[in-house]
């Protein structure tokens, strides 16, 4: 009787082990695929920029189209000031590094394309690691997708780039121009940039103003933090037209700014 109730009771296992599917095997593919994309993007970022478990830097993702496709794209933005503190002491050079804002490259920024689902290799912005990149997005170029800025910081001063994605895919520096200069001292610098509908394409022009900052008091605490407000108050210095056949913004020829408009102001001046 034992032997004949063991038999009975592993037949249906083995029954259930015969008919039950193999279980399929994962792909790296697949398996990659279930990883959150803005996990992926971090793990990929700290890879590219070898930076080790316990440094502490700042990570920010934004998203925007910046192409034509429906696929969101993305722009990541890496900050690593406390990197940048520890190679001046390490060097021995933390006074002087601290006396020029540690500048240099310790902000990083990546494109990632949504459509090839793809990450740029790191594109450093040589600046003041104290503040990290200030990203923003505006349809310049075309109005049926966005181009990128980056604002930064080199010491007492502010800087904008502006790139654009060309042939749906590829990321190109088209423009950059300074935002103010010598915040903290007695005469500071501002420049307006506006955007202009385009007299010679669909897009708009970059159109900048000599002007002057908002209320403006020398005692800015930290230059790092501190956020100007600049309003267009002075005349139109420059006008500028994207021109597709070099992925740049370029002076109109005869506008102002250019070598046509001063020789017109100094033929008037006479």
């Amino acid at each position: 009787m034992m032997k004949k109730y063991l038999f009975l009771l592993t037949l249906p296992l083995l029954i259930n082990c015969e008919g039950a599917p193999a279980p399929e095997a994962t792909s790296p593919e697949d398996a990659e695929a279930k990883i959150p994309l803005d996990d992926r993007l971090k793990r990929d970022v700290e890879a590219a920029l070898e930076i080790p478990a316990t440094e502490k830097y700042v990570f920010k993702i934004y998203k925007s189209h910046l192409n034509n496709d429906s696929i969101l794209d993305a722009i990541v933005t890496v900050n690593r000031m406390d990197y940048a503190i520890d190679q001046a002491i390490k060097s021995k050079t933390e006074a002087k590094a601290a006396e020029l804002g540690y500048m240099g490259n310790y902000n990083f920024f990546f494109y990632y394309d949504g459509a090839l689902d793809q990450l740029s290799v790191p594109l450093p912005i040589a600046s003041s690691p104290g503040r990290p990149l200030d990203i923003s997005f505006e349809p310049i170029v075309s109005p049926t997708k966005n181009d990128l800025i980056v604002e930064y910081r080199i010491r007492n001063s502010a800087w904008r780039s502006y790139y654009t994605v060309i042939n749906e895919h590829d990321l190109v520096l088209a423009f950059r121009w300074k935002v103010f200069d010598y915040a903290g001292e007695e005469k500071p610098e501002a420049i307006k940039h506006d955007f202009v509908e385009s007299k010679a394409g669909i897009g708009k022009d970059i159109a900048l103003y000599t002007s002057s900052i908002d209320d403006y008091n020398p005692n800015i605490g930290d230059i790092y933090k501190y956020e100007p407000k600049i309003t267009k108050k002075g005349t139109l210095e420059f006008l500028f037209y994207f021109d597709p056949r070099v992925a740049k913004f370029r002076l109109y020829p005869d506008g102002p700014g250019s070598d046509f408009a001063r020789q017109q102001a100094k033929n008037k001046g006479k």
